[in-house]
């Protein structure tokens, strides 16, 4: 079993920060991709990206991305992009960050506000010895965007330079790492001026390391009483965003991370939310669906993700999902697509 599937807090159902689409889709504007037509193969409505503290489906942001890959020239702006990056693109997180006391601080917004940005995007920050570590596991459907992933630490980079006022000549990425194969020549020669360290591909997870000294420097925009201010609201959006959830998004949520465990209980399911069996079974009537509904379709979706990744073999997506036999997972796949799995991985 591959250690991207073990480890993605990706969560296919859960919403992002609308001002984070809304920043992809000024820099694809400015870059000269067609963006009307990205937003329709995205279904990103005006509505929906009319509030840049609203949310946006993360379905919709993965299909914006892999729409942007499919465009003529992604990797340049997926390396566009990332040297181009600035606070605003993160929203109030952004500003936050902006107004920190020093970059510590600023970094750990980033896992602060995870679910403010989104479920399950966000990085984890590891302080190891001399170096701090971004790192994250993507599912297959995001590994695969190479000009998604070259954006995320080169932006992370820009980020903080922007941050502590450092120049773009003085040393800061240390290693960075990538789920997907090596870039072509052209891409690669650049990414690696652009970050000036040693790069590393076909990981098992996304990763950037920094000097941990970066962790002290003064942001150069600090403003405790802004900061404060901005606090306050980032952390009432995010709490917003947690009790707005439907009880079957919360469903959704537990039943992907807890798939890869064996098939979840529903009684354990109603614990986890602190609800009785028979009020989970409620809520869910209200909402128009069932436990057993939804543990289908989390599997059904789970399953094009993994079978996606050559890497994961089809008994180690039955695992994954939860089957004790790779049988029973083979009947239920074509039951949802009409296909086997080796057949649906024959056809992607």
């Amino acid at each position: 079993m591959t250690d991207d599937a073990r480890r993605s807090t990706f969560a296919a159902s859960g919403t992002m920060l609308a001002a984070v689409v809304q920043g992809n889709l000024e820099a694809a504007k400015a870059f000269g991709l067609d963006t009307d037509a990205l937003r329709r193969k995205a279904g990103l409505s005006d509505d929906m990206l009319s509030d840049p503290d609203g949310r946006i489906p993360v379905e919709s942001y993965v299909s914006l991305w892999e729409a942007i890959h499919a465009a003529p020239r992604a990797l340049s702006f997926g390396l566009w992009l990332g040297k181009s990056l600035s606070v605003g693109a993160l929203g109030v997180v952004g500003y936050v960050m902006q107004h920190a006391p020093d970059v510590r601080a600023a970094l750990y917004c980033l896992e602060r506000f995870n679910g403010l940005l989104g479920d399950g995007v966000g990085p984890e920050i590891t302080e190891r010895g001399e170096h701090v570590v971004l790192h994250r596991v993507e599912p297959p459907r995001l590994a695969r965007l190479s000009s998604l992933s070259i954006a995320a630490p080169l932006g992370t980079v820009t980020l903080l330079r922007e941050l502590a006022g450092l120049g773009e000549s003085e040393p800061l990425a240390v290693e960075a790492a990538f789920q997907h194969p090596p870039l072509p020549p052209e891409a690669l020669a650049e990414l690696e001026a652009l970050l000036g360290c040693p790069l590393r591909f076909n990981e098992g997870e996304m990763r950037l390391v920094l000097p941990r000294s970066i962790l002290d420097r003064a942001v150069v925009t600090p403003n405790g009483r802004l900061l404060a201010y901005l606090e306050r609201h980032a952390e009432a959006l995010q709490a917003r965003v947690r009790s707005s959830a439907s009880v079957a998004g919360q469903v959704r949520e537990i039943l992907t991370a807890r798939l890869r465990q064996g098939e979840p209980d529903q009684g354990a399911v109603a614990q986890a939310l602190a609800l009785s069996e028979r009020t989970l079974q409620r809520r869910l009537q209200e909402e128009g669906t069932s436990f057993a509904d939804l543990l289908d379709e989390v599997r059904r979706d789970l399953a094009r993700m993994y079978l996606a990744d050559p890497k994961l073999a089809v008994f180690e997506v039955a695992f994954l999902l939860g089957y004790s036999e790779p049988s029973a997972f083979n009947r239920a796949f074509k039951r949802w697509t009409g296909q086997s799995p080796s057949e649906f991985r024959r056809s992607i």
